[in-house]
């Protein structure tokens, strides 16, 4: 049993350091565990000595460690999806001379797995790991999309829409005729719903079995959006995911 505890507590050591890129100070690591001082800084101890664990004295913060972020990279590395996702989002950047994501559904959320930036909008760029309300973004409609409209309402029984800005999805019924849309017309539109700045198009990617696995979008500038080829991209796109799939 004590090895046990002992590993949960690894484990959320890691959830923790993972989550928290602006680093996490002792008193904030020990309560989050909740264990005692003497355990926690034991635990943590063991973290910096095998380099798991970053201690900077300037603000008395823990961070990854090189250790961790190397783990980390080898996981990425050797899955063929997250290299799937690579090589589409870095080709389709190339040729349409924008930002370009992909990502996968957990929960009501979308994570971000790949991406590949246009210059000229780097600051419309979603950081690999980041978690975003699915029902914001045009690779979460995607995602949700798959899903019958009972799964949908279970998913976000007790849960409000929350609204990332004025043009987010704000009600359940909002969001359920929008991924009908979705399903009829096989790809998803994101208006300025995550960002003001900012529009999207997405569309699913598939596995060999024919299960949706994740979606991937293209970003572009809001005052693009209302001379947009749609159907020029869409097919740009598609020749796109091709190539993986």
């Amino acid at each position: 049993m004590a090895k046990v505890k002992s590993a949960e507590r690894t484990f959320r050591l890691v959830e923790l350091i993972a989550s928290h890129r602006e680093g996490l100070s002792f008193t904030q690591l020990q309560a989050s565990l909740a264990i005692p001082r003497s355990s926690a800084h034991s635990l943590i101890q063991e973290f910096l000595d095998n380099d798991y664990l970053l201690y900077v004295p300037d603000n008395k913060k823990y961070y990854a460690g090189l250790a961790l972020i190397k783990v980390a990279a080898n996981c990425i590395e050797s899955t063929d999806l997250i290299r799937d996702l690579r090589l589409l989002t870095t080709f389709l950047s190339k040729k349409l001379g924008k930002t370009t994501h992909a990502a996968i559904l957990d929960g009501n959320q979308v994570i971000y797995l790949a991406k590949a930036h246009a210059q000229e909008d780097l600051s419309l760029m979603r950081n690999i790991g980041n978690h975003l309300p699915a029902h914001c973004t045009a690779v979460g409609k995607v995602l949700l999309s798959q899903y019958s409209d009972e799964d949908i309402a279970r998913l976000y029984e007790d849960v409000p829409l929350e609204k990332m800005t004025v043009n987010s999805i704000g009600t359940l019924a909002v969001l359920l005729a929008e991924l009908k849309q979705v399903r009829q017309q096989g790809y998803a539109l994101d208006q300025r719903e995550a960002n003001e700045r900012a529009a999207c198009l997405a569309l699913p990617l598939y596995a060999t079995s024919g299960k949706m696995i994740a979606a991937f979008s293209v970003t572009f500038l809001a005052y693009e959006w209302e001379s947009l080829p749609t159907d020029e991209v869409l097919q740009v796109m598609k020749e796109s995911r091709a190539m993986v799939r």
